[in-house]
C-alpha cells in the first residue's frame, strides 16, 4: 500500500513538475515578446537626438569662425584707428584745423603747419576707407553670430524634451525586470537551455538590454539645456556687439571733417565703442567654443547610447 502511495506521489510531482515548466516557458516566450516590443526603436530615437547634435555643432562651429573673424577685423581696425588719431593730430597740430589759427599764422607757419598736413588729408582718407571696411565686416561677421545662435537655441529646444525617450526606456527597464524575474525562475527550476533555448535567449536580453540608463538621457536634457542657455545668451552679445559696431562706424566718426573736428570727449567715446565691440566679439567666441563643446560631449554621450541600444535590440532578431 505504501509502496503504491510513493510510486503516486513520484508521478504526481513529476508530473507537477513538468507542468510549472511549461509554464514558466510560456512566461518566458510572453516576457521575451514584450520586451521585443517595448525595447525596439530606441536607438532610432536617440539616433535623432545625436544628428541634432551633429548639427548643431556644425552650426556653432560656423557662429565661432564669424566671432573670430568679428574679433580680428576689429583689431585691425583699432590699429586703423591708431594711425587715423596719429594723422588727425598733426593735421590739425598748432590749431591748422580752425579758421581762427589759420588767420593768424604766418606764411611760412601756413605752409608748414596748413598746406603740408593738408596732403596728409589724402591719407587720411585711405585709412579711414580701411578703417570703414574693417568695421562693416565686424558688424556684419557680429550679426551673422547671432542667426547661428538663434539656430542653436532652437534645434537644442526642439531635443530639450526627450520625456518621451525616457518613458520608451522606462517601459524597457520594467520589461527587463521581468525578463530578469523569469530567468531567475527557469535557473531555480533547472531548465536546461539547450532543451528550450528561450532560457538562452533570455540570458542575451539581460546581458544587453540591461545597461540601457534613464539618467543618461537626463545628462542629455541637461546638456541640451546648457546649449539653448550659452546660445541665447551668444544672441544677446551679437545683437548688442552688432549695434555697438555699427555706432563705432558711423559716419561721425569715418567722415574726414567729422574726424577732423571730434573733441577729445568724442574720441573717448569712439574707442570705448570699438574696445567694447571687439570685447562683444570675443565673448561670442566664448559661447561659441562652450556651445560646441557641449554638443560635441551630447555627440559622444549619444553614440555610446546608440551602440547599447542596437547591442539589445539585435538580441531579438
Amino acid at each position: 500500500m505504501y509502496k503504491n502511495l510513493f510510486v503516486f506521489l513520484c508521478c504526481f510531482l513529476s508530473f507537477a513538475s513538468y507542468g510549472a515548466t511549461d509554464d514558466l516557458i510560456v512566461d518566458a516566450q510572453d516576457v521575451f515578446s514584450a520586451a521585443n516590443i517595448v525595447c525596439s526603436g530606441i536607438s532610432d530615437e536617440i539616433s535623432k537626438v545625436s544628428n541634432v547634435s551633429k548639427v548643431n555643432t556644425v552650426v556653432t562651429a560656423v557662429g565661432t569662425v564669424a566671432a573670430t573673424g568679428a574679433l580680428y577685423a576689429g583689431i585691425q581696425k583699432s590699429q586703423e584707428e591708431k594711425e587715423i588719431d596719429e594723422l588727425v593730430e598733426q593735421i590739425c597740430a598748432a590749431g591748422g584745423c580752425t579758421p581762427e589759427g589759420v588767420e593768424s599764422m604766418s606764411d611760412e607757419d601756413f605752409f608748414y603747419k596748413v598746406m603740408r598736413p593738408m596732403a596728409q588729408i589724402v591719407e587720411l582718407k585711405e585709412h579711414l576707407k580701411k578703417s570703414k571696411n574693417l568695421g562693416n565686416w565686424r558688424t556684419g561677421l557680429m550679426a551673422g553670430t547671432i542667426g547661428t545662435n538663434v539656430a542653436s537655441a532652437i534645434l537644442s529646444g526642439v531635443n530639450k524634451n526627450q520625456s518621451d525617450l525616457i518613458q520608451h526606456i522606462q517601459a524597457c527597464n520594467e520589461a527587463m525586470r521581468s525578463v530578469n524575474s523569469v530567468s531567475d525562475k527557469l535557473r531555480r527550476q533547472g531548465v536546461s537551455p539547450l532543451e528550450y533555448p528561450i532560457v538562452k535567449r533570455l540570458d542575451s536580453i539581460k546581458t544587453w538590454c540591461n545597461s540601457i540608463n534613464v539618467s543618461d538621457v537626463e545628462k542629455i536634457e541637461k546638456r541640451m539645456t546648457g546649449v539653448m542657455g550659452t546660445s541665447i545668451a551668444g544672441a544677446v552679445i551679437g545683437v548688442a556687439g552688432t549695434a555697438t559696431s555699427a555706432a563705432a562706424n558711423s559716419d561721425k566718426y569715418m567722415d574726414e571733417k567729422n574726424r577732423i573736428n571730434l573733441t577729445e570727449q568724442e574720441k573717448k567715446k569712439k574707442d570705448n565703442l570699438n574696445t567694447a565691440a571687439n570685447i562683444m566679439a570675443g565673448a561670442n567666441i566664448v559661447t561659441g567654443a562652450v556651445e560646441t563643446g557641449l554638443n560635441i560631449s551630447l555627440i559622444n554621450l549619444t553614440k555610446k547610447l546608440i551602440k547599447q541600444a542596437e547591442q539589445c535590440e539585435k538580441v531579438f532578431e
